[in-house]
């Protein structure tokens, strides 16, 4: 657990333990004063217990509005505490009431829930506190031990070790489940932290590759040009050349999209999801001319907005794309790549469907790793799922790989955005 006191998951719950400490001090007050006859004031216990109570409701207000409260706040709670417990112990029997072994509760509390000099404060009040009780209460080693109230006072020590132990007990607990939360917070943010420095050496690597291979092509794109010139009228030579300039452009446009996006593409915009998908799916399909893309988009899709960057977003969905055709490509498959868009209240799915040869589970787990790739050399790099995670995972969504001999389907999960 953090030290940094005040935090809401370290005192969220202090108010629970405080109700139940009202409770049980109501409990021995009544049974006390009415089952054993014990002579005790009852007033003033009363009153006690209901400044407690008063100071909890209190807490459980500044909780709502806040979410957190200062060391300083927790501090004057748990002092406030200590000297409420005096008091009642003063009118139950000073230091020899069983119950002052609750004083060792707040300084439990008070060292993890503040730092060292507060906690030291609420330690060196609890044992001024208790040597108060000896001085304001010398009678009481005697009427404690006296024959009648004896076996009160065993039975007291019974109880109040009892309630001791539960209340260190849900103490304890919950301190221990809030370390293990910032376990697994932790955890998950280093692992944030290592895609992130991935993606960016992988953004780096494709922005040199692009560089470099930028200035080759162009010269190639120059020759085609000027051997077009000198064949003269050849079709078929000409045909061939139109289908070279063609291959050319495409991988200006692949090239295109290995450069560093823009803060402007990656941050997070309003984007109407129904016109983003069809808008995708037909560019890529007037690219891939060899590959036709059936998109299927419920009617309750249409109003619904994501919060994702547009040209981020474009090329995940394109790299999953890109998959299926090479999985119907090695298969001389014909039928259409299905892109269905579905939704609910929170979240809408892209599923992007090939009737390819599928992947073995040992293939699906390594799915989006960076590099892995089941290609032949020169044919991919192993990056499309990875960057289509790393896309999706920095807009708060998921990627979903479900896959069976003849039927592959991968999903885009994203959240939906409010409705303005």
């Amino acid at each position: 657990m953090s030290s940094q006191p005040g935090s809401a998951v370290e005192v969220h719950w202090l108010p629970r333990l405080r109700w139940a400490a009202v409770l049980a001090l109501l409990a021995s007050i009544a049974a006390t004063k009415f089952l054993l006859n014990a002579p005790f004031p009852l007033e003033p216990m009363v009153a006690v217990v209901a400044v407690i109570a008063a100071i909890n409701v209190a807490l459980l207000v500044t909780l709502r509005k806040r979410r957190t409260i200062s060391a300083r706040a927790v501090t004057i709670n748990l002092l406030a505490d200590t000297a409420a417990l005096t008091a009642l112990l003063v009118w139950t029997g000073g230091a020899m009431n069983p119950f002052t072994t609750l004083y060792l509760l707040h300084v439990a509390l008070a060292g993890v829930l503040v730092g060292r000099a507060q906690s030291l404060l609420v330690a060196s009040f609890a044992v001024v506190c208790f040597g108060a009780l000896l001085v304001a209460r010398p009678e009481a080693i005697h009427v404690w031990h006296s024959a009648s109230m004896f076996d009160l006072h065993v039975k007291g020590m019974w109880l109040a070790f009892a309630l001791t132990a539960w209340a260190v007990w849900f103490f304890v607990s919950r301190v221990s489940d809030a370390l293990k939360q910032r376990e697994r917070d932790l955890a998950l943010a280093q692992l944030d932290m290592v895609r992130a420095e991935r993606l960016a050496a992988v953004g780096t690597l494709a922005a040199g590759a692009a560089h470099e291979l930028n200035t080759p092509l162009g010269t190639v794109m120059i020759l085609v040009a000027e051997l077009r010139d000198t064949l003269g009228e050849k079709p078929e030579a000409l045909a061939t050349l139109a289908t070279v300039r063609a291959e050319l452009a495409r991988c200006k446009t692949i090239l295109s999209r290995m450069r560093p996006l823009e803060a402007t593409e990656i941050a997070s915009e309003r984007v109407a999801l129904a016109g983003f998908v069809r808008e995708c799916a037909e560019r890529w399909g007037s690219a891939h001319g060899d590959c036709v893309v059936d998109v299927r988009i419920e009617a309750a899709v249409e109003p619904v907005s994501v919060h994702v960057g547009r040209a981020a977003f474009e090329m995940a969905l394109v790299g999953v794309l890109d998959n299926a055709r090479r999985a119907h490509r090695d298969r001389s498959i014909i039928e259409a790549i299905v892109v269905s868009v579905t939704a609910t209240a929170s979240e809408c799915r892209i599923t992007v469907r090939d009737f390819g040869p599928g992947m073995s589970d040992e293939v699906r787990a390594r799915a989006g790793e960076p590099f892995f790739t089941t290609r032949e050399p020169g044919d991919g790099m192993g990056l499309g799922l990875y960057l289509s995670r790393a896309t999706l995972e920095r807009a708060g969504g998921r990627l979903e790989i479900e896959s069976a001999p003849g039927d592959t389907r991968v999903s885009l999960v994203l959240p939906v955005a409010p409705r303005e």
